[in-house]
């Protein structure tokens, strides 16, 4: 049985659970903070509930001897020896972690080797070009250590992971004369 038919068992209750749950909320927060309130939303000849305006709290007994420890566990487990099955298994966790750095420093070794190799390959790259440059004549050495600045071609071939759309620079022409 629903609180509130407990709490008013002459008292209309909503109909869905939800609108019921409300109701029972709402009876209960009025029948706490306002006694007087209470008496005018109970249904007639029905008795008041009692409710307590401040609970006394019990004091504390004294603990004995036989009382729960919550540590006791914790206690245990400091105190008692070592699982074989458990120790051997961080141990042998310990042993990957260890290949695991081991397996992190190759790769490291292998990273640095790679970069090594395109930046001496970059360093002969330009190692090539001055020494092209310096067999060129006086007259265009010059000219020929001075970067090029000009822009790249607008109609350039660009490769692309897909093929190029069928006559697609000739409608962009025929939509630009439109």
């Amino acid at each position: 049985t629903p609180l509130a038919a407990v709490l008013f068992p002459r008292a209309r209750l909503p109909s869905s659970s939800a609108s019921r749950v409300a109701h029972t909320h709402m009876m209960l927060l009025a029948t706490r903070r306002c006694p007087p309130f209470a008496a005018a939303l109970r249904p007639a000849g029905t008795r008041a509930l009692a409710f307590k305006a401040t609970h006394k709290r019990q004091p504390k007994k004294e603990e004995s001897s036989g009382g729960r420890d919550p540590y006791a566990t914790l206690k245990a487990a400091i105190i008692a020896e070592p699982d074989p099955e458990l120790s051997t298994a961080i141990m042998a966790e310990k042993e990957t972690a260890a290949a695991r750095r081991e397996r992190r420093a190759e790769y490291s070794r292998q990273a640095i080797t790679e970069v090594k190799r395109v930046m001496g390959h970059l360093s002969r790259l330009i190692k090539l070009r001055q020494a092209a440059i310096e067999a060129l004549p006086e007259e265009l050495q010059e000219a020929a250590r001075k970067p090029d600045l000009t822009p790249a071609p607008i109609q350039r071939r660009i490769f692309t992971d897909t093929a190029p759309i069928p006559e697609y620079q000739a409608k962009l022409l025929r939509r630009g004369e439109d």
